[in-house]
């Protein structure tokens, strides 16, 4: 059997393997189990609402990037000491669950009481969230195991095909109350093409049948589902087979495809795989006779002529669905306007709680109201959400899409309103009763609207012609009221300063992560007891923040801290030219997933070096503190500056492996008493200048401030001044590998040594003060010199040194194939003093 899937955007055929997947089956059944079992302790056994609950719990498997943290992975939990949710996405875990035990409306004029009410359910939903969480084997699975083995319509994933399927089972039930049992027909279909493809619908009746044994209070609702589920191929007009048939046209562009297979090599398949008589296991055996590069030949053939082939449809009828897409305009400017690190990581949590979940309420708030409570927006309509946008489906009985539009918009919320937020809210048709639309139709119809996102006024309100005192945090808005440490403050920052007490940096300072080894071997992380430093007390923790993320044993300390920014290469593109939703939140999702799971790799390698267990925990405490956010294309990291770029390299070396994106990364190493917001423009101006031109590697570059500002303009003038010829020796744009490379040369690649210099900061130095001389010296001879007598000033060094002389290695390296007169001598300067300032 041959059977694999498109990964995109690198259009990589990736074989199914087979006996991984076979392997998981009973996996897979327990968890169905399981959260079937939730549904009924949480509904206490109320057929109706186990049924709601159990429809919403099956969609968070399909939604699991969004739900795992960045120390997720197979049977691990992050249990919390306190126990309190800490991501975006554990809010909207509470949330689907407590909205069907409750009729009682969220308070969402009030930031401050609605994370305090969907906290009061975290008792409740945080054993079946750290469950879910677990199940990480079988989410890749159902994104690497392809809804349609065929070559042309192999580029969608399972997982894509189940949660629009679903969608789309919703969307057809307009006016009507809701009936779960069809949601969760609809999540649970085409499972058995997991395990067997050919025979997909019996496979998925077995798996039912073992889930309905131990759901009594499910039984009955769960046999409708059989009962659907066996008949969703059979020439029937249900809602689930005109639902499934809507899904599989959307993402199979059959007429295309038949075109293409005239000329094809696997044309006389075409009858067996694409005919109107089309049968799966006599398909499978005709592709199987050409191999598996002639699979993967044509898989990647197939798509470039469907996606250059792709043309919008024009539609009788009202649509059936909108789709709903919110935008955070200004992020970074929000972030910024709080200038301490805690606050600044409860700003970072709230960009994507707003856009998403908080977004999300508002919609299903109103939607419930509006339907007489008939009606609930299903979790897998939140598309997708991180990096300060999202995609929401919702039902055309809502209204129209301007009513949709005013729910979010400007005004629209109080609560919005006192943290001086402006969403750009658009709102589009997403699909008919006949038709979905594809997603660069409605992509191009969101761009040419734009020009919108400018027209929301980012610069605040106008407070006072007159004179009134400034807030003594932002500098920006008015103060209106004196704190508790007698700062006067806007209401803005107080507001965030209040609600960042236990959430953001604290919640995570409080923590304990548990990292899963090989073997199964449990690693427990917890900051608050593994950080060497000596604490007076949580508030004092809090107060110091930057000084803890740089590694200070104790106040009197001088280590650097390092801030790690990093942007996936030409994202904009790439889901610009995306085709079908299914391939969008493939993308996506994938792209989310594999992030975490890059950092989460990155942080067991270090926990693997064979040091000081203590030394180990440490360091990782301090890594896992200084996230300020990690999912999608969008990475801000704050480290100790001693493991930053080392770090760095690791974890984006492979990020085509785990996302299908190159990355560009920006390192900028300060004191720890820095301005952070100052020092987070300064990072994310290298980061952009970081970018090598075709953006098909991944690239990095390095800056050390010691002395001066760390800031946008003037990371901006001083990349100006040494680039202001043809000739420079600063590259900035270096070639992941290159400095991979460099750092091996140098010792340093291998995170056990750099653990034994940074646990022994005496010694570490020693080294590399040694190890830097030479660049110092270089480093100094070029500041005042110009370029070619640098270069000369090189040679002549080069030649008086021995063969193997550290000196000759470091000159051989930076002068070594380059294309052009730009030599990365500052930039392998700046990367070792990034060390020795964190040591």
């Amino acid at each position: 059997m041959i059977r694999g899937k498109l990964l995109l955007p690198e259009k990589r055929v990736v074989l199914v393997n087979e006996s991984e997947v076979q392997s998981l089956r009973k996996g897979v059944v327990d968890a169905l189990k399981a959260l079937a079992l939730s549904a009924c302790e949480f509904a206490g056994n109320n057929e109706t609402k186990a049924t709601n609950i159990f429809a919403d719990l099956i969609s968070m498997i399909y939604k699991l990037p969004m739900l795992i943290s960045y120390v997720s992975s197979n049977k691990m939990q992050t249990s919390h000491s306190n126990n309190e949710l800490s991501t975006p996405y554990e809010y909207f875990f509470a949330y689907i669950v407590s909205r069907h035990l409750s009729d009682d409306p969220m308070p969402v004029d009030d930031t401050e009481k609605l994370l305090d009410k969907l906290e009061e359910k975290k008792d409740a939903v945080r054993e079946v969230l750290d469950y879910v969480t677990t199940l990480r084997k079988i989410y890749e699975q159902l994104l690497y195991v392809p809804a349609d083995t065929r070559p042309g319509y192999n580029f969608t994933s399972l997982a894509s095909h189940l949660q629009l399927s679903s969608i789309l089972v919703w969307l057809l039930q307009k006016g009507s109350v809701d009936l779960n049992y069809l949601r969760i027909s609809a999540l649970l279909h085409d499972l058995g093409k997991l395990f067997n493809p050919t025979q997909h619908v019996s496979e998925s009746i077995k798996i039912l049948d073992e889930v309905i044994e131990g759901s009594e209070c499910l039984k009955a609702n769960l046999t409708r589902v059989k009962s659907l589920i066996e008949q969703h191929h059979a020439p029937l007009e249900t809602i689930l087979n005109n639902a499934d048939r809507l899904a599989a046209a959307t993402d199979r562009f059959s007429e295309i495809v038949k075109g293409a297979l005239n000329n094809s090599k696997i044309g006389e398949c075409y009858s067996l795989c694409y005919g109107k008589d089309a049968r799966t296991k006599e398909c499978m055996e005709c592709l199987e006779k050409y191999g598996d590069e002639t699979y993967k030949e044509e898989s990647k053939r197939l798509y470039d002529i469907i996606s250059n082939s792709v043309v919008s449809q024009k539609v009788e009828g009202n649509p059936i669905g909108y789709l709903v897409y919110v935008d955070f305009p200004g992020i970074q400017r929000f972030i910024t306007s709080f200038p301490k690190l805690r606050e600044m990581s409860f700003a970072s949590f709230l960009v994507d709680f707003v856009t998403s979940v908080y977004s999300f309420i508002l919609l299903d708030q109103a939607y419930y109201e509006r339907t007489g409570k008939k009606s609930r927006i299903p979790a897998e309509a939140l598309l997708s959400g991180y990096g300060g946008h999202s995609y929401i489906i919702v039902r055309s009985d809502v209204g129209s899409k301007d009513e949709v539009k005013a729910l979010l918009g400007s005004g629209s919320s109080s609560a919005l309103s006192k943290l001086d937020i402006r969403l750009d809210v658009k709102v589009v048709d997403f699909a008919y009763e006949s038709y979905v639309r594809n997603y660069k139709e409605i992509y191009e119809e969101i761009r040419s609207k734009s020009y919108e996102r400018y027209l929301i006024n980012g610069d605040g309100r106008v407070y006072s012609y007159g004179l009134h005192r400034v807030c003594d945090n932002c500098g920006i808005r008015p103060a209106v009221d004196e704190s508790e440490d007698g700062e006067y403050l806007c209401e803005t920052c107080k507001l965030v300063r209040n609600l960042s007490k236990d959430r953001g940096f604290m919640a995570k300072y409080k923590s304990t992560y548990t990292l899963v080894d090989e073997g199964q071997k449990l690693i427990k992380i917890c900051p608050r007891n593994d950080i060497k430093f000596e604490r007076k007390s949580d508030e004092y923790a809090s107060k110091y923040a930057m000084e803890i993320i740089a590694g200070y044993r104790n106040i009197s300390d001088s280590r650097y801290v390092a801030l790690i920014k990093a942007d996936g290469n030409n994202a904009g593109k790439i889901f610009g030219n995306t085709v079908t939703f299914s391939e969008y939140v493939d993308k996506s999702f994938r792209l989310d997933f594999g992030v975490k799971k890059m950092f989460y790799d990155t942080l067991l390698e270090i926990m693997r070096a064979s040091n000081d267990e203590s030394i180990k925990k440490d360091l990782v405490s301090r890594i896992l503190l200084g996230v300020l956010y990690l999912g999608g294309d969008d990475i801000m990291l704050l480290s100790p500056s001693a493991i930053a770029v080392p770090f760095a390299v690791k974890m984006f070396k492979n990020s085509v492996n785990y996302t299908g994106f190159t990355f560009k990364v920006g390192v900028i190493s300060v004191k720890p008493d820095h301005p952070v917001q100052f020092a987070y423009n300064a990072v994310n101006a290298l980061m952009e200048e970081s970018k090598i031109h075709t953006g098909e590697k991944s690239s990095i570059g390095v800056l050390v401030f010691s002395s001066t500002l760390a800031s946008e303009g003037v990371v901006k003038s001083d990349l100006e001044s040494y680039r202001k010829k043809k000739e420079s020796l600063l590259m900035v744009s270096n070639d992941i590998d290159d400095v991979e490379n460099f750092l091996r040369m140098m010792e340093l690649n291998d995170f056990g040594k750099l653990i034994e210099l940074y646990g022994n900061p005496e010694e570490g130095r020693k080294v590399i003060r040694d190890k830097i001389r030479p660049l110092e010296n270089f480093v100094n001879y070029a500041d005042t010199h110009e370029f070619y007598n640098t270069l000369a000033y090189l040679i002549r060094a080069k030649a008086k040194s021995e063969e193997n002389d550290l000196t000759r290695k470091i000159i051989n390296f930076t002068l070594k194939d380059r294309d052009n007169f730009v030599f990365p001598l500052y930039d392998y300067y700046f990367i070792l003093k990034s060390i020795r300032v964190g040591i």
